[in-house]
């Protein structure tokens, strides 16, 4: 008898726990269902106890593998090629649709699994009849033992992939690539990280600043396009800036101008439209179309009374004096300068700012 422990315990439910012995009867836990047995007229031998626990292993093996590919098959068949479907959902509606997706995947293999398991037993043993699996007051100590091992073998394992995953970021090592300005490097490790995860914004991200240091600025433009399509949080409008950048350095306006009314007329919220519309005014100010950023500005000073967390109307009437700088109607502009409560020094010395490239919030172009 073994003294019971937590180890005891769980053995109770664990896989190793597959067999018990009752009235000249052994009964065989059902790999599929724990609370299910199949009963035989007989008391197996300890050989026989070890052929069936080998069947055990094998199909459980075989349920493993099967689940990996399939939910595999299922990750890059359906759910990254409509990666699109989940860009917008809050994080709990896609964690509850990877679940659901996990159990399906699980259960259709185990069931599988199941069936060739009874149809291997019955060849092997005989017929059987099912009843309720219950666990027998004896533990058997050979695969108590084998019990043991393997789950402190397991949480080793588990403990060292964690420590990995939190000590050792792949995207941590791109970004430490970018700085020593090894950029080649990062576009091969990025490039197989977006094949393995292509859900990653990161990669797209990284992949796009390493491409236009390389001279391959339609390339940065596609992967910076990709990264913003995938990203819903702060790199978001970084992405997209991004972009931007690389299109006014090579001379894209019309291009990027376009980018930018898209976004203004596919956005829902309210904020994140009124960031857009504050980016294009900066943007036309910086190409010369002093006009259209006038316009811009005037449209962006009539809403910020209704948003005041977003547009600040102080740096907007500031900003909008110096496109009236530009224009020459310097009356316009001190005026702005007045509801701004600044001075023509506030005018030169917080300009409008230019586009700029960004690996991340910290570092620019």
């Amino acid at each position: 008898m073994i003294k019971k422990n937590i180890f005891s315990i769980l053995y109770k439910y664990s896989p190793l726990n597959f067999y018990t012995n009752k009235d000249s009867h052994t009964i065989i836990k059902s790999i599929h269902n724990p609370s299910i047995g199949y009963e035989f007229d007989k008391e197996f031998s300890p050989d026989e106890i070890h052929t069936i626990w080998k069947e055990i292993r094998l199909h459980k093996r075989i349920s493993t593998i099967s689940i990996f590919i399939l939910f595999i098959a299922a990750l890059y068949e359906f759910i990254f090629p409509h990666f699109s479907l989940f860009v917008n959902n809050t994080w709990f509606i896609n964690a509850l649709i990877m679940l659901a997706v996990l159990l399906i995947v699980c259960n259709l293999s185990t069931l599988i699994c199941h069936k060739l398991f009874q149809k291997r037993l019955a060849k092997l043993f005989g017929e059987y009849k099912t009843v309720k699996f219950f666990s027998g007051e004896e533990i058997d100590k050979k695969y108590y033992t084998i019990f043991k091992f393997e789950l402190i073998k397991a949480i080793l394992v588990i403990a060292i992939l964690v420590s990995v995953f939190v000590c050792i970021s792949p995207f941590e090592i791109a970004q430490n690539l970018v700085h020593k300005g090894r950029y080649p490097e990062v576009i091969k490790l990025t490039t197989v990280g977006a094949k393995i995860f292509p859900i990653a914004q990161e990669w797209y991200a990284l992949r796009g600043y390493a491409k236009y240091k390389i001279g391959d600025y339609n390339g940065a433009i596609t992967d910076y396009d990709m990264a913003y399509k995938l990203s819903a949080d702060e790199f978001n409008i970084m992405n997209f800036d991004n972009k931007i950048y690389v299109k006014y350095y090579l001379g894209e306006y019309d291009s990027a101008l376009a980018d930018f009314d898209t976004e203004i007329n596919k956005t829902r919220d309210i904020n994140e439209q009124n960031q857009f519309m504050w980016d294009k005014a900066q943007f036309l100010y910086n190409i010369k179309k002093y006009d259209e950023a006038l316009a811009t500005y005037d449209e962006l000073i009539s809403k910020a009374d209704d948003d005041r967390v977003f547009l600040l109307k102080d740096r907007l009437y500031l900003e909008r004096a110096q496109v009236f700088k530009k224009m020459g109607d310097m009356d316009s502009a001190r005026a702005d300068l007045e509801c701004a409560g600044a001075s023509e020094d506030d005018l030169n010395n917080n300009p409008i700012p230019h586009p700029v490239l960004m690996l991340d919030e910290e570092t620019f172009e």
